[in-house]
């Protein structure tokens, strides 16, 4: 007997920081639960409020395939390697300054100057339809190593023995809402108003495809930004990077899984999959931790963790709450350009919760093998207002 497997009103398991969600957040967790063949939705600690359906949350369903429960940035995640050095250079912050410059230069927020060679891994898939060819060849290949706005990010860190880390935060970047425009258009909508697409159809099968493609598209271009960073950090410090520590963590993705003696479609909006002995990265803020974790294959939670943090402000509230001078107080010794902290207040640490209550909350879920402290954080500033 499989006692685990969801049940009448076990539909929804939580594992939370707060005693009780916001009524917007609650309200988007009962419009995934109630609507169709959704079997079980889990929360992770991280959960804040996303558009239809909450960040932080998984959904499993048997047949139908929900685009919204993946996001528009299909394949978002962190990618992160370690070096042969220290992060004591960055102490210095002459260093920490020139590379922020560096930065600036070999990390473009929207565009390349000029178009970027598409991986034969990417060139040789089939998508399902000539339109999303073209956009790959448009948007796919000016945006490869791009690194978004908002709170996409490159950090360079420490851990708990000094060693040197690099992580970026990034995703498929325009082609992941190019394909989830695409085949939203084609979506049934629910009574809840939700839109699905069925997999044991055409259309639900070409999702699936364009999917998967399109996270393989944000892996590489965390690897684009990794491989450029790591050249610079040797040409201009002389430290090298240990390839064999490469670490990648996508949050944004739905995929077959096996759960309690069933096959399910597995739905992770800013959520990572924690299967027994699985290595992930979990970020905190621009101030805080992240750390390396391994799954511990909790059924219950559909061998799912959290990503992040998860924000307590929205960017708005962030704005009109936080000033620069707090930015960068919460920031303490973390190396930034002092030149944005007038655009970057929606990022502040103090928009974000503790990630120590959220690891707190998820020790069931996941084993910490290492903690990476930030040294320096770049990011470029989201100018949008929510």
């Amino acid at each position: 007997m499989n006692t685990g497997a969801p049940a009448d009103g076990d539909k929804v398991r939580q594992w939370l920081v707060e005693a009780r969600l916001t009524p917007k957040v609650q309200a988007n967790i009962d419009r995934l639960a109630s609507s169709e063949d959704v079997r079980l939705v889990v929360v992770l600690p991280d959960v804040h409020l996303g558009k239809l359906i909450n960040n932080g949350c998984v959904a499993a369903t048997v047949d139908l395939i929900y685009p919204q429960a993946v996001g528009g940035d299909i394949g978002c995640g962190f990618s992160a390697l370690g070096f042969n050095d220290t992060a004591e250079f960055l102490a210095d912050d002459h260093n920490a300054q020139k590379l922020i410059r560096q930065l600036h230069q070999q990390v473009p927020a929207l565009k390349q100057r000029t178009a970027q060679s598409l991986p034969a891994k990417l060139t040789d898939w089939a998508l399902s339809d000539d339109s999303l060819v073209k956009a790959s060849r448009r948007e796919g290949a000016f945006q490869l190593g791009t690194l978004g706005c908002g709170n996409h990010f490159v950090e360079f860190q420490r851990d708990d023995a000094g060693t040197l880390w690099l992580m970026v935060h990034s995703g498929s970047r325009a082609m992941g809402q190019v394909i989830t425009e695409f085949h939203l258009a084609r979506a049934t909508t629910s009574g809840t108003g939700l839109k699905h697409l069925d997999t044991r159809a055409t259309a639900g099968q070409a999702y699936l495809n364009d999917m998967a493609w399109t996270v393989d598209y944000a892996t590489l271009n965390r690897l684009a930004i990794l491989a450029r960073l790591v050249e610079l950090v040797e040409a201009a410090f002389g430290i090298t990077a240990r390839e064999e520590s490469y670490i990648n963590s996508p949050h944004n993705f739905a995929r077959r899984e096996r759960h309690f003696g069933e096959e399910f479609i597995v739905h992770r909006k800013s959520a990572n999959s924690a299967s027994q002995g699985e290595v992930n990265l979990i970020a905190g803020s621009m101030g805080s931790p992240s750390y390396v974790v391994h799954g511990l294959g909790e059924e219950r939670s559909l061998c799912s963790s959290s990503h992040g943090a998860g924000r307590v402000m929205s960017r708005t509230e962030a704005r009109q709450r936080i000033r620069p001078a707090d930015v960068k107080r919460q920031l303490g010794a973390v190396k930034h350009d002092a030149h944005q902290l007038h655009e970057l207040c929606d990022e502040a640490p103090a928009a974000y919760r503790d990630i120590r209550e959220v690891m707190q909350a998820q020790r069931d879920l996941v084993r910490q093998s290492a903690r990476l402290t930030p040294v320096l954080n770049f990011k470029h500033p989201d100018r949008r207002v929510e």
